[in-house]
């Protein structure tokens, strides 16, 4: 019970002397809701990793801290002070660590959430435990721009929100334009390995795979994935099966990075695969945010024109090297080095082909 009563002094203190807490304005956010927000925002609370990349990019000063504690190889190319931001957890996917108690201690003025099947009602619950504002995005492809400009109206960065906005918007509108004449007999048949054996996938419909679907790629795995979330297991005698022309091979966690991509080429099972046959696999680039899906927010823009590099070399004729440049400027607040782009890019190419 006294546990019980310091908390909600703490939560009663903090209400009483935030800064900002006077809420002075209303804005509507992306699920339709009117909510009141301070006039002045000072710190923002993302719930998810979505809408952590996208503070991120916009405005990391106002970014209260991380959903996850970033990997080395994450924080080589987050800019400094950001990348050492505290780990507050977040409500996302499967994975709900965020704490009430640690979120108060940093003050926000605002909470963001984005991708979470769930918001509305999760969004509602943290309202009540915090009485803090809590906005609500989108994370589909197509409202990217949207997300933007409600961060931008939130946080007064309105003008970088909608240079960010419009990047988004005309970048996936082009190759949207470009694949859509495309017959879907047509299109080429990929793969979307994750997991250390390539074992795992994202099936045809999950938020983690629409960056292939939206290059023109027809995602193989039409399986059943039953908690929404992605990732789902599958057999190697269903992948025999499917046959794929190409294989976009993710970032599984638990080994080193391009671990499976060096693998698949002496694997006896995987070489009877025609993607692995005709050297048409990729490794996708994760650092600081894997360029498919995880998480899937504004980092899935420049993969979607990797994507369609890959899928469709006589409709695109992208310089990859000069759009991550600009990419990673644009949004990263990073100046990639000659070896840095290198390295990221060393898998993005058929299997001993060098990066333009």
């Amino acid at each position: 019970m006294r546990k019980t009563w310091g908390f909600a002094l703490l939560i009663l203190a903090f209400l009483a002397a935030a800064p900002g807490a006077a809420q002075g304005r209303q804005i509507t956010d992306l699920a339709g809701r009117r909510v009141a927000v301070p006039d002045k925002i000072r710190k923002v609370y993302c719930m998810s990793p979505t809408c952590q990349v996208l503070m991120y990019t916009l405005a990391p000063d106002l970014l209260a801290g991380w959903n996850y504690q970033p990997t080395p190889g994450e924080k080589a190319l987050l800019v400094a002070p950001y990348r050492d931001l505290p780990v507050l957890g977040g409500w996302f996917g499967r994975n709900n660590t965020g704490n009430i108690e640690e979120i108060m201690k940093i003050h926000p003025d605002a909470m963001i959430s984005i991708g979470d099947p769930m918001a509305v009602s999760v969004a509602e619950r943290v309202e009540k435990q915090t009485g803090l504002p809590v906005l609500i995005g989108d994370w589909s492809l197509e409202k990217l721009a949207d997300d933007y400009r409600l961060l931008g109206a939130l946080t007064g960065r309105q003008a970088r929100a909608q240079q960010l906005a419009e990047y988004c918007a005309r970048t996936l509108a082009r190759i949207k334009a470009k694949v859509a004449g495309i017959p879907e007999a047509q299109k080429r048949r990929v793969y979307y390995a994750e997991g250390p054996k390539g074992l795992s996938t994202d099936p045809g419909g999950s938020a983690h795979s629409q960056s292939i679907v939206f290059a023109g790629g027809h995602n193989v795995a039409e399986v059943q994935d039953d908690h929404g979330y992605g990732e789902i297991p599958v057999s190697m005698e269903q992948i025999l099966s499917w046959n794929p022309e190409i294989v976009i091979a993710g970032y599984d966690h638990e080994m080193s990075p391009g671990a499976f991509y060096r693998g698949i080429w002496s694997d006896p099972l995987w070489q009877q695969v025609k993607a692995v046959k005709e050297r048409a696999v990729y490794e996708a680039p994760q650092f600081p945010f894997n360029w498919i899906d995880r998480p899937p927010s504004a980092n899935r823009v420049i993969g979607i024109l990797w994507l369609a590099n890959i899928f469709y070399p006589d409709r695109f004729h992208d310089n990859l090297r000069k759009e991550t440049r600009k990419f990673y400027k644009l949004f990263y607040h990073r100046a990639l080095s000659e070896s840095e782009l290198s390295v990221l890019l060393a898998q993005t190419v058929k299997h001993g082909d060098k990066v333009p």
